[in-house]
């Protein structure tokens, strides 16, 4: 699964938008922008925890729910090499596809606005 991540981790980079939104405010947008539909469900003091409302991969995950989950941690990871550099993918914690609810929790996050 290291290599589906690490394709992962490049896809990530590669689609992580360019422009002057970065830190968690971008991970977030970016998130959305996949379909996962995101939401702030914890901040405090450099740690953030992303529950995810949506799974696009609904359909890919229930013919192999590892591989689809190990390239979107990757993706995650990657988000975060040019978004937030400093943060890192302290948690990601996968639910069932049809239900959603995964979470991405990242630590050492940048300070950005509160959530709304």
């Amino acid at each position: 699964m290291r290599g589906i991540e690490g394709a992962g981790r490049q896809i990530g980079r590669e689609v992580a938008p360019k422009g002057p939104i970065a830190g968690p405010e971008a991970v977030e947008r970016s998130l959305a922008a996949m379909g996962f539909q995101p939401s702030i469900r914890m901040r405090e003091r450099g740690r953030l925890t992303f529950c995810l409302g949506n799974c696009p991969y609904r359909d890919a995950v229930r013919e192999n729910q590892q591989a689809v989950c190990a390239l979107h941690k990757g993706i995650t990871r990657g988000l975060l090499d040019v978004l937030d550099p400093h943060a890192k993918l302290a948690g990601f914690v996968p639910h069932d596809a049809e239900e959603a609810g995964c979470l991405i929790e990242l630590r050492g996050v940048s300070a950005g606005p509160a959530p709304t």
